[in-house]
């Protein structure tokens, strides 16, 4: 394996100016220079005969990071006198950083799910037959069998919860049920980070952050969402510690997203979250504010939505052989609703004499009524006599909402059977029903009101990419004899 590039920082004053810098030393090496281009903060100076930065802490720890996977970084000689010296190119271009966040290979997913039995409350290790997690579980002194569940598990106290994360986050994938409410922010924020390796330079999301979100009533999607964004910026620095992060400015953050805006696989809306994100932390935990017209925002992508005609719609429902999963689509496709809107609806939501359907707390926190089709409400009606759900429409294997998860997985097989769909999800069935409401002569108005869009601009989106009126425009080559 070919040893590495030594890279020598050494702090020296640059007698035209008075200032000091750090110039770097190192033997001609390409990938280093490339790497150079992609940083206009370091920049070649005559004085020197070398490339150099103005100097501080934070600027020392910046090139251990954006150097440590192509060479060695050595400031032990951060004030000796120069060896070495380098042919200048040109300078141009943002930071460059890499992404930080390593994923954790798992043994497999388990589900924690409350349970009383008597008076004692206990929390229930729900997982497929895996040799492998039960060896896991078994060496936890705190870890029972419970007779009454058929199931292994612990009692419902927040020590031994956080324990068990803490021992088996490396290994297992960890998932709530709904009804197990955790409000110990500690462990909210170990749940959150469990998929990432935890090296010597790992900081973790400042539990402060979490707890400004929740106390503001922030949607968990929203948390979840903001969490990771901080946490992978935080970790883009592994040689900065929070305090010194802390003290970053506009051009950090600027630099820090230029590069995820040339990163082709990041679009506009991802930029956008992540500088909503961390504006949010340096705004509220660090109390600096953030000139928002300073950031280098991305103009986001006009794009329209995947849409199915009906004859695709029907065909992927037919390919659903069971009643419950029949249902589950049905639903969201015949009310456009959102996948986390279908699976929090309740029995006491659906009614049948209105023909309506009630959506408590949808996106942006606002309730609202939708369309209950009589082709669903038989669809739902022989749902109820094969299964008999207590509190939601459609509860998972062990009580409580069904998982987004398990909906995007039926509808995958379902497509996997119709060789002529290659594109879609979840929200085309929503896309779908507007677009074919709109095609139908249903006015615009109602259509923003079913779907719970804010402004009515969201909805319009469906005039562009509606068939019908397409169909009404016709080519001037059509008039052409060819």
């Amino acid at each position: 394996m070919e040893a590495r590039t030594t890279i020598y920082l050494n702090k020296r004053r640059h007698r035209p100016t008075g200032l000091d810098y750090i110039v770097l030393y190192y033997k001609f090496q390409p990938l280093i220079d490339e790497r150079i281009i992609l940083n206009d903060w370091i920049a070649f100076d005559v004085y020197f005969g070398a490339y150099c930065t103005p100097y501080s802490e934070q600027k020392v720890a910046l090139l251990h990071d954006i150097f440590s996977d192509i060479a060695r970084v050595n400031d032990y000689y951060l004030h000796a006198l120069p060896r070495f010296s380098v042919s200048g190119v040109e300078i141009n271009g943002p930071v460059y950083f890499r992404n930080p966040l390593k994923r954790i290979d798992k043994l497999g997913e388990v589900l924690l799910v409350p349970s009383r039995h008597g008076q004692e409350a206990y929390v229930l290790i729900r997982y497929s037959e895996n040799r492998a997690i039960t060896r896991l579980i078994k060496e936890l002194p705190f870890v029972q069998k419970y007779d009454f569940a058929a199931s292994y598990g612990f009692k419902a106290k927040r020590s031994l919860l956080k324990e068990f994360v803490v021992k088996t986050e490396s290994h297992l994938k960890i998932k709530l049920h709904h009804q197990l409410t955790v409000t110990d922010f500690e462990i909210r924020q170990l749940l959150l980070e469990q998929a990432y390796k935890k090296t010597a330079e790992y900081k973790s999301c400042p539990v402060g952050y979490l707890k400004f979100m929740y106390a503001k009533n922030y949607s968990l999607n929203t948390i979840t969402t903001y969490h990771f964004y901080l946490l992978r910026f935080i970790n883009s620095f592994p040689k900065n510690s929070i305090q010194n992060i802390d003290r970053f400015g506009e051009a950090h953050i600027n630099a820090y997203h230029e590069t995820m805006i040339e990163d082709k696989s990041y679009n506009s809306k991802t930029v956008n979250q992540s500088l909503s994100a961390i504006r949010l932390y340096y705004e509220k935990l660090v109390g600096v504010v953030v000139d928002d017209k300073t950031l280098v925002r991305p103009k986001r992508e006009k794009t329209v939505p995947v849409v199915w005609s009906r004859e695709e719609v029907g065909a992927v429902l037919r390919q659903v052989t069971n009643i419950k999963h029949k249902a589950l689509l049905s639903v969201i496709y015949s009310a456009g609703l959102r996948v986390g809107e279908a699976t929090r609806l309740k029995i006491s939501d659906v009614n049948s004499e209105r023909m309506q359907i009630r959506i408590e707390q949808g996106k942006g926190k606002k309730d609202r009524y939708t369309i209950l089709a009589r082709t669903t409400l038989a669809i739902l009606r022989d749902y109820f006599k094969v299964y008999k759900p207590k509190e939601y429409l459609f509860e998972g294997q062990y009580g409580g909402r069904y998982s987004d998860a398990s909906i995007r997985k039926i509808l995958k097989e379902a497509m996997e059977k119709c060789p002529h769909i290659l594109v879609g999800g979840l929200h085309t069935l929503r896309h779908s029903f507007a677009t074919h409401l709109l095609e139908s002569g249903t006015d615009l108005r109602y259509i923003q009101g079913l779907l719970g869009h804010s402004s009515s601009r969201t909805t319009e989106i469906y005039t562009h990419i509606s068939n019908a009126h397409l169909q009404l425009i016709k080519s001037p080559i059509d008039g052409l004899d060819v």
